[in-house]
């Protein structure tokens, strides 16, 4: 095709990148070079260039560029050229080239360009479930690795439609959010970082030791009679996997690897309006670098809300930019969560009370973790996390999460085994309050399996039974292992994909967390819109939460102390009767001091960690007549009901 036949006319649309319009398509492209950048345009999968033509002058002194090609748009492709360097739109809403993941790049300019797509999209009668943080219960997973495994039972593994083909699970599960890890394109083939010189080593701060720069770039080899000869340099991988995606990408485009068939933008949008239907949010992860603009991010996440019906989005960027998204009007219909809003910011919203702000970060994480194995000194932060709940920005809660050990792992594991990741098990945290249960990795006996399966139970319910929004990490719930490895971030294999066999091996564990699930639903007072402050506002003779230990009304938060017993209201959540969860983490039975219920009202034990099957039929469940106390087992939680 030659240049003259292509007819180029002068528009004025402000919107970057390439749209299809009636008679042809719009691009508009940034560019601060000395000359006018040029259009470079591909036949559909090709790298050939098949068009070249230059922009008209810019209207204005932004150095924006913007013009109409009289063009079928589904038959081509597009890259700009600036001073002679070719790169791909950062605008682009499809990217061409990457279709298959983990690839590694092409060096041609050309192997990687924008997709223009064409047609409006049906979104039928879609709406935003719009569902208050407090009842939320969120899941968290990887659109590939969540779906690739032989046992996942989807017939499009690894892709935007594999995960819609699990939305029934989901449900069965009692999940009513997905916060998914960047779908955006980016380069999952990250180049490995070269040698570098001694004096910018030392000045990045990254000078190994001798041994460690031998070990990693050279190979001793030795010849018959054992003796050494000239170390061999070893054959270094140009590059590395980036499978998590936490990087700078294609911010418009989502990733073409994630789709089925060639039109990743459909792919996504079924999936969510799929999600929508069944009552379930569709949450974003985003990752924008220092230098990202506040601009643009704010305009990123706004297309992706209006072109996708985004719920909400889970940003990834400097302290100054979150607080700006904070403030803009967006999120008075979106969720925003952060790893951690300034104080400004939080009191900001707790007075305009109007942006959906919630705040995701480790310290519940390492809280919980630690009471979990026994650690002391751990009841007076447990006890605060429990009611944590603030107006101005409500907490994500977990246990585990993508960067660190999966739940099995955190019962089987003293410390981390990241050998697989080629890093020396420099990688990853040390500091992970994980603990083996008396034996490291994998274990037949008995008694290992059934405390590990237990402390598992023990951790849900932590998680579950605190004010505020649990996160779930994808196949915890059925003892997903990534073999003690802490920080997969480099693996596209069976380690970093959800093993989905264990769903059957860990059935009893699949049930109580469904069934756990619907008793924090089914109970108001577990997952109340304000923040507990353990006093009687009501006048009804009993606060909203009150603590217990050996003796009833005397919560015992000493140093040594390992049980605590919690007490809710009902009335505080429109509800008759109280609910009591009684946390023994010692290594020793407990025993638990009872309060006085009101006349004709009775306790009665609906759940035990300690049983097989840990929520007790209504039929079965035990009476507490007149008791004023019981025993818990040792690394158990009890639930008991006041009725």
């Amino acid at each position: 095709m030659q240049n003259d036949t292509v007819q180029i006319i002068q528009d004025y649309n402000t919107k970057p990148g390439a749209i299809a319009e009636r008679g042809g398509v719009h691009f508009g492209c940034f560019s601060f070079g000395k000359e006018i950048p040029e259009l470079l345009l591909y036949k559909k999968g090709s790298e050939e260039v098949a068009v070249r033509v230059s922009f008209p002058p810019s209207a204005g002194d932004d150095q924006y560029y913007s013009m109409k090609a009289a063009i079928d748009g589904t038959q081509y492709e597009y890259n700009f050229c600036e001073d002679g360097e070719v790169f791909t739109d950062p605008y682009a809403r499809k990217i061409c080239g990457r279709e298959q993941f983990g690839r590694e790049p092409e060096h041609s300019p050309h192997s990687v360009r924008g997709g223009i797509t064409k047609g409006q999209y049906n979104w039928e009668d879609d709406r935003l479930p719009k569902i208050p943080y407090e009842d939320v219960v969120m899941y968290h997973l990887h659109v590939r690795g969540y779906t690739m495994q032989s046992g996942s039972g989807v017939r499009r593994k690894g892709t935007f439609a594999g995960l819609k083909e699990k939305i029934p699970y989901l449900q069965s599960l009692g999940i009513n959010q997905v916060k998914l890890m960047p779908v955006y394109e980016f380069s999952e083939m990250m180049p490995m970082i070269p040698k570098q010189t001694k004096k910018h080593a030392e000045k990045q701060g990254k000078i190994q030791s001798k041994s460690e720069s031998v070990q990693q770039s050279s190979l001793q080899t030795e010849n018959k009679t054992g003796s050494s000869e000239k170390p061999i340099l070893k054959a270094q991988p140009a590059y590395k996997m980036n499978f998590w995606g936490y990087g700078q990408g294609f911010y418009y485009a989502p990733k073409s690897a994630y789709a089925a068939g060639d039109d990743p933008q459909k792919e996504l949008k079924d999936m969510v309006k799929a999600f929508h239907k069944s009552g379930i949010e569709v949450i974003l992860e985003f990752y924008f670098t220092q230098e990202s603009d506040i601009s643009m991010i704010a305009d990123c996440l706004s297309y992706w809300a209006r072109e996708y019906h985004i719920d909400g989005f889970a940003v990834i960027a400097r302290d100054s930019a979150v607080a700006e998204l904070a403030r803009l009007p967006m999120f008075k219909t979106r969720k925003l969560i952060c790893n951690w809003y300034t104080d400004d910011v939080k009191d900001w919203n707790r007075k305009e009370g109007h942006a959906l702000l919630a705040e995701s970060n480790d310290g519940f994480m390492n809280d919980c973790r630690r009471l979990l194995k026994g650690d002391e000194d751990m009841l007076c932060a447990f006890g605060s996390r429990l009611r944590s709940n603030a107006p101005g920005c409500r907490s994500v809660n977990y246990i585990t999460n993508h960067d660190g050990f999966t739940m099995l792992d955190l019962v089987s594991y003293d410390g981390k085994h990241n050998l697989d990741n080629k890093e020396q098990n420099r990688d990853g945290t040390d500091y992970n309050f994980s603990w083996n249960c008396g034996i490291e990795g994998p274990s037949k006996k008995r008694e290992i399996r059934s405390l590990r399966m237990r402390q598992r139970k023990n951790a849900f319910a932590m998680m579950l039974f605190a004010q505020g929004t649990p996160m779930l990490l994808a196949g915890d719930e059925f003892g997903n292992s990534q073999n003690g490895n802490n920080n997969p971030y480099c693996q596209d294999n069976e380690l970093s994909w959800v093993d989905w066999s264990g769903k059957r091996r860990d059935r009893e564990l699949t049930e109580f967390v469904a069934q756990a699930i619907a008793y924090r639903r089914a109970h108001g007072c577990l997952h109340q819109v304000r923040e507990l402050t353990c006093s009687d506002m009501l006048s009804t003779g009993y606060p909203d939460l009150s603590f217990h230990g050996d003796r009833a009304w005397y919560g015992d938060f000493g140093n040594v102390r390992r049980h605590l017993g919690c007490m809710y209201s009902g009335e505080y959540a429109q509800e008759k009767g109280f609910v009591y969860i009684a946390y023994n983490f010692h290594w020793e039975t407990q025993e638990f001091a009872l309060p006085l219920l009101p006349k004709k009202m009775a306790w009665h034990k609906v759940m035990d960690t300690s049983y097989k099957e840990s929520f007790i039929a209504r039929e079965g469940q035990e009476k507490l007549q007149e008791m004023k106390s019981f025993t818990v087992p040792a690394r158990t939680i009890v639930i008991l009901e006041g009725r």
